[in-house]
C-alpha cells in the first residue's frame, strides 16, 4: 500500500513539474540582443532541484542480516556474525516518521540537490606558514536546512558462530534510537582514486542500548541516554555546567549548530587550507607484519569538528551521570580497511 501510495505520489510531482516548466516558458524573439555586463551579472543558471519530503511512514522488518567470513585456505568457513529480528520503529514503537505534521504545518523535509563550481581554498599540505591559493572546485550538494524525523532500530539478537570452535553464541539485544536529525549537509567531489566529501548535521539520540548476554536466562544492559551531537555547546559561557544537563542548550529545545566532518571549502580569506574528509580505494596497504606484500582495502580520513555530550551513562542498575566532548579539532584521523 505504503510503495502504490509513494509511487502515485511521485508520479504527481513528476507531471506538475513538467507542467510549471511548460506553463514558465515565455515566448520570445528570435533575433540575438547584446546584454550589457551589469546586467549579465544579474542572470545565474540553474544547476539542481530541490524536492519535498513529507509525512513518510516506513515500517520495516528483517528477519535475518548475517556476514559471514570467506572460507580460509582449507575450505572452511572462519564463522558469522548474524543480526536477528530488525525493526524500525518511532517513539511510540510505531512505524518510522520523516517530516510528519502532528496536526499542523511544518516547515522540515525539503532537500536541495545541486551541482556546483566553486572556488574554495587550497588542501592542507601540513606546510605550517604556507597561505592557501584560490581553486576552482566541482563538486555535488545534498542541503536539508530543516529536518524531523523519529526513527530506531531494535534488534532482537545480536548471534555470533564460529563452527571452528563448535558452538554459537548469543550476544545480546540492542536498541538504537530514536534519531532526531535537525538538518544536514553534504558535498562531494571526485579525486584520482577515490572522493572529497563534507558532512554537517546537527543529531540527537535518545538511547544506544546494548542489553548483553550474562547468562543463559538473562541479560545485563548498558546504556548510553540522550545524546547530542552538533557544533557547541557554549562551553564556558553563561550558566553552562557540562556536568548538569539541565543548563545545556538542549534543554531549553535551542540549537547547538552542526557537526562538520571535513571541511571541504576552508577559508581563503582567513588563510585556512581545506582539508575535505576522503575515501580512497587501493592496492597498496601494506602488512601487518612489515612484509613487501601490499594489500587491496579502502583508506578514509575522517578530520571532525564539533561537541558530544550525553546526559546519562547506565550499567545496569548503576548510574554513571553525563558525560561531555567539547571543543573536538581532529585534523587527520586515519582509517585502514582490509578485507
Amino acid at each position: 500500500m505504503l510503495k502504490t501510495k509513494f509511487s502515485q505520489i511521485l508520479c504527481l510531482l513528476i507531471f506538475l513539474f513538467f507542467c510549471t516548466v511548460l506553463l514558465s516558458v515565455q515566448k520570445s524573439n528570435a533575433g540575438l540582443e547584446t546584454i550589457a555586463d551589469a546586467e549579465l551579472d544579474t542572470i545565474c543558471g540553474q544547476a539542481g532541484v530541490s524536492i519535498a519530503i513529507k509525512n513518510v511512514e516506513i515500517f520495516q522488518y528483517i528477519d535475518n542480516f548475517t556476514y559471514t567470513c570467506p572460507e580460509n585456505a582449507f575450505g572452511t568457513c572462519e564463522g558469522y556474525l548474524s543480526l536477528k529480528n530488525i525493526e524500525t520503529h518511532n517513539r511510540n514503537g510505531d512505524t518510522a516518521l520523516y517530516n510528519y505534521d502532528f496536526g499542523s504545518i511544518t516547515h522540515s523535509g525539503l532537500i536541495h540537490y545541486d551541482v556546483m563550481d566553486c572556488r574554495i581554498a587550497s588542501e592542507e599540505d601540513w606546510a605550517f606558514g604556507t597561505a592557501p591559493t584560490q581553486i576552482g572546485k566541482l563538486m555535488t550538494s545534498v542541503i536539508a536546512p530543516v529536518w524531523d524525523q523519529e526513527v530506531g532500530y531494535f534488534i532482537g539478537n545480536i548471534v555470533f558462530g564460529d563452527p571452528n570452535e563448535g558452538g554459537v553464541k548469543d550476544l545480546g539485544w540492542a536498541d538504537v534510537g530514536i534519531f532526531d536529525l535537525k538538518s544536514f549537509r553534504f558535498y562531494s567531489a571526485p579525486h584520482g582514486s577515490g572522493i572529497d566529501f563534507e558532512s554537517d548535521f546537527e543529531l540527537h539520540i535518545d538511547t544506544l542500548t546494548y542489553g548483553y548476554q550474562e547468562s543463559a536466562t538473562g541479560c545485563e544492559t548498558l546504556e548510553i541516554n540522550d545524546i547530542h551531537i552538533g557544533d557547541t555547546f557554549g562551553y564556558g559561557l553563561g550558566t553552562d555546567d557540562p556536568a548538569d544537563p539541565s543548563t545545556w542548550y538542549t534543554a531549553t529545545g535551542t540549537s547547538i549548530g552542526e557537526f562538520k566532518i571535513g571541511d571541504i571549502f576552508g577559508d581563503f580569506t582567513n588563510g585556512i587550507h581545506s582539508n575535505p574528509a576522503t575515501i580512497d580505494a587501493t592496492d597498496s596497504v601494506p602488512s601487518d607484519n612489515g612484509a613487501a606484500t601490499k594489500h587491496a582495502g579502502v583508506l578514509l580520513d575522517l578530520p571532525m569538528e564539533g561537541s558530544i555530550r550525553f546526559e546519562q551513562v547506565k550499567f545496569d542498575a548503576t548510574d554513571f551521570g553525563p558525560g561531555a566532548i567539547d571543543g573536538t579539532h581532529s585534523h587527520r584521523f586515519f582509517i585502514e580497511m582490509v578485507p
